[in-house]
């Protein structure tokens, strides 16, 4: 049971699946009148964090956890990145975690729970930020997945209504609600969520944790003394979520031509499921380009100035297991490097 002190400090996890758009509902927090000192913790499933390059405002009071997920491999580290803020000269009011849009928030959420963290945070709530407009067009692991992220939120953030027709809004509120009853449902498009509804607002339950059963969400042992190379194979669903999902990466600090580079995204096999990066424009060389690909949609866009910073271009890749071709992605984005 989590011991609650006056000194624990709250924490909104923040999950959903690849592409939902738990950036921008961050960067919503972040720069919101709330008031708060907020510590952030941001997650992502690659060798380039892109999420925390995206993250506006937090590079000074934020931990960047690579390499993994959270749920997973690098679960010691969340720990330990947890208590760096904590005890640090600056410690924050409020934490939030953006986790690994391939986390299971359930072995998040425990992880808080059963650990030395215990007596020193207070879970406020978990939110989960649901793209309306792809996530029906999930299936396999990636609906048990997007399922089981859902499963345990106390607040579902239904984000960007306004891609999908109101059929599809319908039958998506629909399988919300089949899924988690009690929760909240609010929506929105671009994560712009008043903050009242979300920070502070103490609507976790553990009980509804610790009743969790098999037939209610798929949920795997995080005990690290089990294989993380685990297979069940009667729902076909994997604790390692390198065995489902495949990355690369890809940097250069050449400029590249943004014309070449839409072309390239949108041109990718449907084998890549989403695609990030901030990207070093010819056509805007002194401002950092974004482009980010979820499903089938694409959106490239220049952000604020590179100031004093190197330009530089770094893109993560996230797709099916065997659904990744190193070499022709090399070749399809240094194809895009403008020549001097």
């Amino acid at each position: 049971m989590n011991h609650i002190t006056e000194s624990s400090i709250p924490i909104t996890i923040l999950s959903g699946f690849l592409g939902a758009g738990k950036t921008s509902l961050l960067n919503h927090i972040l720069h919101g009148n709330h008031g708060l000192k907020v510590g952030v913790l941001v997650n992502d499933f690659g060798e380039i964090n892109i999420d925390a390059e995206l993250v506006a405002g937090a590079s000074d009071n934020s931990v960047s956890l690579s390499n993994g997920c959270v749920c997973c491999s690098i679960r010691d580290d969340l720990v330990e990145s947890t208590l760096q803020l904590l005890d640090g000269p600056d410690c924050p009011e409020y934490l939030i975690l953006e986790t690994s849009g391939v986390a299971d928030p359930v072995a998040v959420t425990r992880t808080f729970l059963e650990s030395e963290l215990e007596s020193r945070i207070e879970i406020d709530s978990i939110l989960t930020v649901v793209d309306a407009d792809n996530v029906d067009q999930l299936d396999g692991e990636y609906q048990d997945l997007a399922q089981n992220q859902v499963g345990i939120a106390d607040i579902v953030i239904l984000n960007k209504i306004d891609l999908a027709d109101q059929a599809r809004l319908t039958q998506v509120k629909t399988w919300i609600q089949e899924l988690v009853p009690s929760a909240r449902v609010i929506d929105t498009t671009h994560g712009q969520v008043p903050l009242e509804l979300i920070l502070g607002i103490g609507q976790f339950k553990i009980e509804r944790l610790t009743n969790l059963s098999e037939s209610d969400i798929h949920v795997h042992s995080t005990d690290e003394s089990h294989d993380h190379d685990h297979h069940d194979h009667h729902d076909h669903h994997h604790h390692d979520h390198t065995l489902v999902f495949s990355t690369w990466s890809y940097s250069s600090d050449k400029p590249h031509s943004y014309k070449a580079l839409r072309q390239a995204v949108e041109s990718l096999p449907r084998t890549i499921y989403r695609a990030k990066g901030i990207v070093f424009l010819d056509e805007s060389p002194d401002r950092r380009g974004v482009f980010q690909l979820v499903g089938q949609r694409t959106r490239v866009s220049v952000s604020d100035a590179w100031g004093e910073q190197t330009p530089y271009t770094h893109i993560v890749v996230i797709g099916s297991d065997d659904g990744i071709d190193a070499d022709e992605l090399n070749q399809r984005f240094t194809a895009c490097q403008v020549k001097s």
